[in-house]
């Protein structure tokens, strides 16, 4: 077994000195993933070192290390598509009793979610990361709708305890984004955003990130649809299906659209940017998002 925990989660085991204000501790089962998404670190054959997962080292720790964290909310393991990984996380959440834990699997089938509520998880992330069907295929791989027949399955057994992912930037319209952001909250499943990021060594290593503002307008939309639960009608596009105007008047609090989104105490704001750059996902709350919020909606 490879077991791997991000640069933060390190400060909380006390394996390094600097230790970060987190309320979530980060772990990856690691090893020769079985997929081959073109955007990620460890696809099937992209030329990575296995220590990255988007631009994040992980380190490896040991079983026993996770008996040292303590003081956190929440735990959630990132498990790569390897051969036996299934075993694996069952060894690893003996160890993590008592925590509030979710896992973000490819999951094969329902049996095999149903499986990891058995074992006490709290929530089941299944990525989709790709919301245009074709795109879907040629950049992930396999087929879309099977992926989101899974989540609609699931989410109507374990209803709110469902998550996916979707990545921003991967030649989408934004309105297949906000459509399927109105899908999933029909199916009470919350919806974890990530810009993407091109990664060396990856087939999209040369393909440009979304433009910064694009970004922000869909975390805001995202947010609007999720927390305030507006209707389709206040999302106007242009003839490219591209977001041209939000009619949303209420500014007080939108600046939360832009922290990082997922499961409770999520708190991951470089996992997919550059940490030089002024990041994508803030990790706290400032008037300074309040800002951009209200740009945005007045245009």
């Amino acid at each position: 077994m490879i077991l791997r925990a991000s640069y933060g989660t390190l400060g909380l085991l006390g394996l390094t000195k600097k230790r970060l204000a987190m309320d979530t501790a980060y772990f990856m089962l690691d090893g020769r993933c079985i997929f081959n998404c073109s955007f990620c670190s460890h696809a099937k054959f992209a030329n990575t070192d296995n220590k990255f997962l988007s631009r994040i080292i992980w380190k490896m720790i040991s079983l026993d290390d996770l008996k040292k964290l303590s003081d956190v909310k929440r735990v959630c393991i990132q498990v790569v598509s390897y051969h036996g990984y299934r075993d694996d996380l069952l060894k690893v959440l003996e160890y993590l009793e008592g925590y509030k834990v979710s896992v973000s699997v490819r999951a094969l089938n329902l049996e095999e979610v149903r499986n990891y509520f058995d074992l006490g998880v709290d929530t089941v992330g299944l990525s989709i990361d790709v919301v245009n069907p074709e795109l879907y295929r040629e950049i992930r791989g396999g087929d879309f709708y099977k992926a989101l027949d899974l989540i609609e399955k699931a989410s109507k057994i374990f209803y709110g305890r469902i998550t996916t992912h979707v990545i921003v930037g991967l030649g989408e319209t934004d309105k297949e984004l906000i459509d399927f952001f109105f899908k999933m909250r029909k199916l009470g499943v919350n919806v974890a955003l990530f810009a993407f990021t091109p990664i060396r060594g990856t087939k999209l290593e040369n393909k440009t990130p979304p433009e910064r503002e694009r970004y922000r307008k869909i975390q805001l939309a995202r947010y609007l649809i999720f927390e305030k639960e507006v209707m389709e009608d206040i999302f106007v596009f242009d003839g490219n299906n591209m977001l041209k105007e939000i009619k949303y008047a209420y500014f007080e609090g939108l600046g939360k659209a832009f922290l990082t989104s997922g499961c409770s105490f999520c708190t991951r704001p470089f996992y997919n940017e550059n940490p030089k750059n002024e990041p994508y996902n803030h990790f706290i709350y400032n008037l300074k998002l309040e800002t951009e919020a209200k740009e945005i909606l007045e245009g």
